[in-house]
């Protein structure tokens, strides 16, 4: 869809409540075709499997369904020329460690779970669904990290047929 303005996206609302303008992941891709800008680019994963982008934010489809909003890109975070983003705590990612992840969603008053897996760790905020991740810069030791050396590597939010078990 052509829109004379873009839409407004907060990503303070995304991960509190799981929201990304009017999209939510089970929609199809011809409902959000004719209810949200056009993406930037459109890739064909092969079986049946398309990412659509906004700038460096993913749409990642299965067959027609919307499965996944994912960003792994904050270099530049970016939402494209149709989207104007409100990045939030995503402003400056390179000071964005554990502790100030926990200490911000301990000041909103959030539930989440905080799981260490292969020297990473994943933030599920527990209203929304939505995955934070924490890794070591590429190149460290994956064992044996210290928690507030990990970088913030990503956000996602998968429909819950897709979304990983924590554990």
């Amino acid at each position: 869809m052509k829109l004379k303005k873009p839409v407004d996206v907060d990503l303070y609302k995304f991960v509190i409540k799981g929201e990304f303008d009017f999209i939510e992941t089970g929609q199809t891709k011809e409902w959000i075709l004719n209810n949200f800008p056009d993406p930037d680019r459109i890739g064909d994963m092969g079986h049946d499997l398309y990412i659509w982008l906004y700038g460096n934010i993913e749409f990642h489809f299965d067959k027609e369904i919307l499965f996944t909003i994912w960003c792994d890109n904050f270099a530049e975070l970016n939402a494209g020329k149709n989207i104007s983003l409100d990045k939030w705590i995503f402003d400056n990612v390179k000071e964005l460690t554990v502790s100030k992840m926990i200490k911000v969603l301990n000041q909103e008053k959030l539930n989440f779970t905080l799981v260490h897996k292969y020297g990473s760790v994943i933030i599920r905020i527990l209203d929304s669904n939505v995955d934070l991740y924490f890794s070591p810069e590429y190149g460290e030791n994956y064992i044996n990290t210290d928690t507030d050396n990990l970088c913030f590597s990503a956000f996602g939010l998968s429909h819950e047929d897709y979304r990983q078990k924590l554990k």
